[in-house]
């Protein structure tokens, strides 16, 4: 394997070129059921009319060699990612000079790169309007999930601790009250998988508080944990994105930050405070979740997204 994977970073090798019936070819992907691809959907729900078998359209990921997008013969090159890049040091370019549109989280000023982290494809669909997403950000918290004065204390649904922030939040706010475990990392409870069949929106929304730190730290690396926390109801504590997540999108007042082993004590103080109090946690609950403009980012993004494939996709089909 080691061996095959050199020969594609030297560009001797280059698996069966297979471009399915809608003339899209997956690598690297993190899976390769293109049904389950996000892209994959957003592309062919609008632009189907333009890919032919001359105009066919790769798209790439981080999940394999970087080589491998220099041999594709599809027409047009799409990269994505919605990992952090830091964790794959060959993408830090995203694949810049190798690909005609690069999709990441990434704050980059480039013709051919669009930022859209993976938090918009956990709540919005592939194919949306204007409309649409405003009613996703009108209904977009769940308040009847349970009555604040009926939640138990802090949650968490977790892996593994590869940022070696969540034992640390665990074992400090844990000293408070009881912080229950639903994932595979500390797990001391089964109720997310027995009373809540795996649903985590509605086990999470059972609780003050959600311990949702990002596995990893970059600037704009947003996952869906911080949303899923805020669509469940419950206050987030989060680290990640330089503990800036998404400034035009999320209110900062209403989501605790974790900040590394020396910001513990005033965590502590403010989780205990808002536990303790139930005035201070109503009002801390009923703040604001989004910015004003959080509507207005998310359509530009879409539109950016939708622009830019288009024009992509589009050139030099008529030409010759």
């Amino acid at each position: 394997m080691k061996f095959k994977s050199l020969l594609i970073d030297l560009g001797l090798y280059r698996p069966k070129y297979l471009p399915d019936e809608n003339h899209i070819e997956l690598l690297n992907c993190w899976t390769t059921d293109p049904e389950k691809l996000w892209q994959y959907h957003f592309v062919t729900g609008q632009f189907s009319n333009l890919l032919t078998a001359q105009n066919s359209l790769l798209i790439g990921s981080v999940f394999g060699p970087k080589g491998i997008f220099k041999l594709s013969k599809s027409k047009k090159k799409l990269f994505y990612t919605g990992e952090n890049v830091d964790r794959f040091p060959e993408y830090t370019d995203y694949c810049d000079g190798i690909v005609d549109l690069s999709i990441g989280f990434d704050y980059l000023d480039r013709e051919n790169y669009q930022r859209f982290p993976l938090w918009m494809e956990y709540f919005f669909a592939p194919v949306m309007n204007t409309k649409k997403i405003h009613e996703v950000f009108s209904d977009f918290v769940i308040k009847d999930i349970c009555r604040d004065e009926d939640k138990k204390f802090a949650v968490m649904v977790s892996r593994h601790d590869e940022g070696n922030s969540r034992a640390a939040i665990f074992n400090s706010i844990n000293q408070i009250d009881q912080v229950d475990s639903g994932g595979q990392f500390l797990k001391n409870t089964n109720a997310l998988k027995e009373e809540y069949n795996d649903d985590k929106g509605k086990f999470i929304g059972q609780y003050k508080f959600n311990i949702c730190p990002e596995n990893s730290n970059r600037e704009g690396y947003v996952t869906e944990k911080v949303f899923e926390a805020i669509k469940s109801n419950t206050i987030p504590i989060y680290w990640g994105s330089n503990n800036n997540p998404e400034p035009d999108v999320l209110n900062k007042d209403a989501i605790l930050f974790y900040d590394g082993p020396e910001s513990l004590p005033a965590l502590n103080r403010k989780v205990e405070e808002l536990h303790r109090n139930p005035k201070l946690y109503r009002e801390f609950m009923a703040q604001p979740k989004f910015q004003p403009q959080a509507v207005e980012y998310v359509i530009d993004a879409f539109e950016g997204l939708y622009s830019k494939l288009h024009n992509m996709l589009k050139e030099d089909r008529f030409k010759g």
